[in-house]
């Protein structure tokens, strides 16, 4: 059973976007791993971002626990509607640096989104505020993204 957005508490926002913090770490760390050994400079990308994602994840709870206290509620992006459904890439053998970029551009994209959505149903001006920032940290990690590989595909570090 899928819920829309506008029908989670405030609680229940933050603990999605917690999980969503979560699961991306895990899913860039198996990445880099799957990536390390034909394409280090891509592993060390992905280990640059599971290091946001990280620092998303820690300020997202620490924010949760000041507000709502220990327990959160377990949601996770198959429970709310709008979600892609996404094949597992990283569990695959012979994975490219063309699918992991793909991947990994969409799942920014959509944790934005999730953001800038969940933001506007926020109760409070601070969970607000902190989703918006993530937000725009998801934007960037983007563009940031784009920008290195791009350098790196010019000097040939990324086939």
């Amino acid at each position: 059973m899928s819920i829309e957005i506008s029908a989670l508490a405030e609680r229940e926002v933050l603990a999605l976007a917690i999980s969503l913090e979560a699961e991306d770490v895990r899913i860039y760390t198996d990445l880099a791993e799957a990536l390390r050994e034909r394409f280090p400079k891509l592993a060390t990308i992905l280990d640059s971002m599971r290091g946001e994602e990280s620092s998303h994840h820690d300020r997202l709870h620490a924010f949760y626990l000041s507000r709502f206290g220990s327990h959160i509620p377990y949601l996770r992006r198959q429970d709310l509607k709008g979600f892609v459904k996404r094949r597992p890439v990283w569990l695959k053998s012979a994975i490219t640096p063309r699918q992991v970029l793909s991947y990994v551009l969409a799942t920014e994209a959509e944790t934005r989104r999730y953001y800038r959505d969940a933001a506007n149903h926020a109760g409070s001006e601070e969970t607000r505020a902190l989703l918006a920032d993530l937000a725009s940290a998801e934007e960037d990690h983007a563009d940031l993204l784009a920008a290195e590989v791009k350098a790196r595909k010019a000097s040939s570090e990324i086939t």
